[in-house]
């Protein structure tokens, strides 16, 4: 079913995650006249105009940078097209990342791929979701620090999803529980 291990990893986390998708079909940085919605910006506030609902980021990055621009784009759901997605990734050296995808459609503006169940944590207060790409073929063991981890869970009208990579499941718990308003 997977080719080689860091191959399958990658080819798995390139089909699944949404975010990536997002960086090819968004404009660069949306000047200060376009209209708002969608786009690429450097601040949290512009994305936070531009989603038209309140955002969370990370208070706890554990290390890592955010190095690329917030992405805004549509909810890609039909029905919920008027809805927006927001992702925004922190990296670090050995290609470690976490990353924060949250949209106010109430479910889920994309799907992961096909992930393992790893167990359900509570963040603040919701019930959350662990995957992994993990223990398929080639791929690491689910107990190595190596894989692709998911986090998803919904508050409200609120839906979020973290990811993670080369990062221990309490990593990527921890940052999703640090998320605050921006």
């Amino acid at each position: 079913m997977f080719g080689n291990g860091k191959l399958a990893a990658r080819s798995a986390l390139a089909a699944g995650l949404a975010g990536l998708a997002m960086l090819a079909a968004t404009p660069a940085l949306a000047s200060a006249g376009a209209p708002a919605g969608t786009g690429s910006f450097k601040t949290w506030s512009a994305a936070q105009r531009a989603a038209g609902f309140r955002l969370k980021k990370a208070s706890r990055t554990y290390g890592l940078r955010r190095t690329n621009a917030i992405l805004v784009s549509k909810c890609e759901v039909p029905g919920k097209l008027s809805k927006r997605d927001v992702y925004a990734e922190w990296q670090g050296s050995k290609r470690r990342y976490l990353v924060i995808d949250q949209n106010n459609s109430g479910g889920a503006c994309s799907n992961f791929g096909g992930a393992r169940p790893l167990g359900t944590y509570r963040v603040q207060g919701h019930r959350a979701r662990m995957y992994g790409f993990c223990g398929i073929g080639r791929l690491p063991s689910c107990r190595a620090r190596n894989v692709v981890l998911v986090l998803a869970w919904k508050a409200g009208q609120r839906y979020y999803v973290t990811y993670s990579s080369n990062e221990w499941r309490s990593t990527l718990v921890g940052f999703s529980r640090s998320l605050r308003r921006v």
